[in-house]
């Protein structure tokens, strides 16, 4: 009897790791297909970045766990990037550090090229021709800054600022970083994807031609304005909403319309959105409730949004989008053998861990919900408001 769990078990390990090749397979063959198809300009260079970097984090992860050895240059820049996508640290109180040094990082590099003191903008918001936000300045900046440096006191970030200005350009350092770590990890993919091509059977992936007509507002969010709260704490919440809302909608209103054939890429990085959504709306709602900051305007919001009562989180199904791996802690494996069909995205992993609810339906489900919060999002920050010119 022991002997048949035994070999009952190595099967399932067998099948796992077979379907988990799969899958990457199918990611790379994603990736390779949306690069030819993407939009070539600085805005969307930013918005790919962190889905980049969790496809090739997520091969390096299974490379590891089969014991293959394989440097690549920026492999620990791939996985920092990648964490970005949970957008910024779990918790308000490391976040809302991390904003203030990247906005006060921000203020110091463009008050510098102007020589001159709050004539200058330090947070340029980019829409789409009807005000929806699909991204930020500030956020890009982040990306490809060192989450350690970031967590330090402001007085050391502002001594490492004066001592070495130009390491923090984002025009040239910056700009020149983003460029050899994007060429980088899609080298990467491409390769791994290249030598996937014999495995299980042949395959091309489509994607969409898309076109999105950028326009922009600039501000200085340490001047008064009808958009900006005035003071500290009001304005790291501003920016704390303000990258949660670019996140969802830069993947809602320019990402998405890229999609044309679907084999599982799609919901991972739209689930990942959501979830990680969910928990920074979750964490700002503790924050307000325990230093006894909830207004009346601000609890209208967050009722409307109601995180507590969120219909699709699910931290097994998360893991799995994160990493390559289909087992659970203890390799067993968490698709239901009555649910496992390798014909279907995600091969039945849906199914089991939404109560059979089909990958369609979650998809779709998951992308209307996070539409629903943008929306909130939005009329919370009045982004109507905003005055856009074209980019």
């Amino acid at each position: 009897m022991e002997e048949k769990n035994n070999n009952e078990y190595n099967a399932e390990m067998a099948i796992n790791e077979y379907l988990s090749l799969l899958q990457i397979k199918y990611d790379c063959e994603t990736v390779y297909s949306l690069v030819k198809s993407l939009q070539q300009d600085g805005i969307i260079g930013f918005g790919i970045i962190p889905y980049f970097a969790l496809t090739a984090a997520t091969i390096l992860e299974m490379l590891s766990s089969n014991e293959i050895k394989l440097e690549i240059p920026y492999s620990a820049r791939i996985k920092d990037i990648c964490m970005k996508l949970k957008i910024f640290e779990d918790g308000y109180s490391k976040s809302k550090r991390m904003l203030l040094a990247i906005d006060y990082l921000q203020n110091e590099i463009f008050k510098n090229r102007l020589k001159s003191w709050n004539i200058h903008y330090n947070l340029g918001i980019y829409t789409n021709k009807d005000k929806i936000v699909i991204g930020n300045t500030q956020y890009n900046y982040y990306l490809l800054q060192d989450n350690r440096f970031l967590k330090k006191s402001l007085n050391e970030i502002a001594t490492a600022y004066k001592i070495s200005p130009n390491n923090f350009n984002l025009d040239e350092h910056v700009g020149k970083e983003c460029y050899q770590y994007a060429y980088t990890c899609a080298q990467f993919i491409n390769s791994i994807r290249s030598g996937l091509e014999s495995f299980d059977t042949p395959i091309t992936i489509n994607s969409n031609k898309n076109i999105v007509d950028f326009y922009y507002a600039d501000y200085n969010t340490n001047r008064k304005s009808a958009l900006l709260p005035q003071g500290e704490n009001g304005k790291a919440i501003f920016l704390y909403l303000l990258h949660t809302l670019s996140t969802m909608n830069f993947l809602l209103y320019v990402l998405n319309d890229y999609e044309k054939d679907d084999y599982g890429w799609w919901l991972k990085i739209n689930y990942i959105v959501y979830y990680y959504s969910i928990h920074k709306l979750t964490d700002l709602h503790e924050h307000f409730v325990q230093n006894k900051l909830m207004t009346q305007n601000i609890s209208d919001y967050l009722n409307e949004i109601d995180v507590k009562n969120a219909k699709f989180m699910n931290s097994t199904f998360r893991n799995c989008m994160m990493h390559p791996s289909l087992a659970d802690k203890n390799g067993n494996s968490i698709i239901s053998s009555s649910k496992l069909d390798r014909q279907k995205p995600f091969f039945g992993l849906v199914e089991t861990c939404f109560d059979g609810m089909g990958y369609k339906d979650l998809k779709d489900s998951v992308i209307l919900e996070m539409k629903r919060i943008s929306n909130i999002l939005s009329q919370w920050l009045e982004i109507q408001s905003l005055s856009i010119k074209p980019l």
